[in-house]
């Protein structure tokens, strides 16, 4: 699970990541908290977004919590928005941008918690096979379904999504940026330099080569041959969780 926290106070920022990752370790979860100090940070470095929630201070300097939600909405409707702060006055715009929680500082531990435990059972109730993440393709976001994600190729500034149903989209993204947003790293595995590829595709395996179920063949580099025949034999005697084809 990923977070985005906006906070201008470096103290409180800490504190909140510190209190998830708290709850995390009691939940036996996974929890990432991912700081901005600003809302000009935020969007600086994130073009889409690629979190399972968004937690936004309100008064910060410049741009305001409230401002920064809006540009969010303007590329992204579905992503969970939760609202930290001192000032309960904001609280109506807070739910015109579709808040899923105001929490009022300072933040209660089971009010935080909460939120989380909230988020984790929403997640939960969607199936591995739903697991979907976020691109930018020509100014528009595109949501890729990763069970429907055959493998990924480098190609020049270009990483290039293969697609299940023959489909393959062209992103103006790095392979690492865009591996390090899937949910199910263990099944994609790094054949080549230039390749990751989906284990459940993958129907045999050489030294050189890997042959996929739609009949593509991928090179496999002296590097990458040993990890990838163990995930893939790990994965197919049933010792891995995952998508079932």
């Amino acid at each position: 699970m990923r977070i985005a926290y906006c906070e201008d106070e470096a103290a409180q920022a800490e504190h909140i990541r510190c209190m998830i990752t708290e709850w995390a370790e009691s939940r036996n979860a996974a929890a990432e908290v991912i700081l901005f100090g600003s809302a000009e940070e935020f969007l600086f470095k994130n073009e889409v977004y690629p979190y399972d929630m968004v937690l936004l201070d309100i008064a910060m300097k410049e741009m305001n919590g409230v401002e920064l939600a809006h540009a969010i909405r303007g590329k992204d409707k579905r992503i969970p928005i939760a609202f930290l702060t001192a000032d309960s006055g904001f609280a109506l715009e807070g739910y015109e941008v579709g808040a899923v929680r105001y929490l009022v500082k300072p933040v209660r531990k089971e009010k935080l918690y909460g939120l989380m435990d909230a988020l984790l059972a929403e997640s939960a109730e969607g199936t591995e096979d739903g697991k979907c993440f976020m691109v930018e393709e020509k100014g528009m976001l595109r949501k890729i379904k990763e069970s429907a994600l055959c493998y990924m190729e480098v190609c020049g500034h270009y990483t290039e999504l293969h697609m299940a149903d023959t489909t393959v989209i062209r992103i103006k993204e790095s392979l690492g940026a865009i591996w390090a947003r899937i949910c199910h790293k263990d099944l994609f595995v790094k054949c080549h330099r230039s390749y990751v590829v989906n284990l459940l595709y993958i129907e045999k395996i050489s030294r050189t080569e890997c042959i996929l179920s739609n009949a593509a063949i991928l090179p496999v580099s002296r590097n990458s041959y040993q990890e990838l025949n163990e995930k893939f034999i790990k994965h197919y005697m049933g010792t891995d969780n995952g998508w079932k084809r």
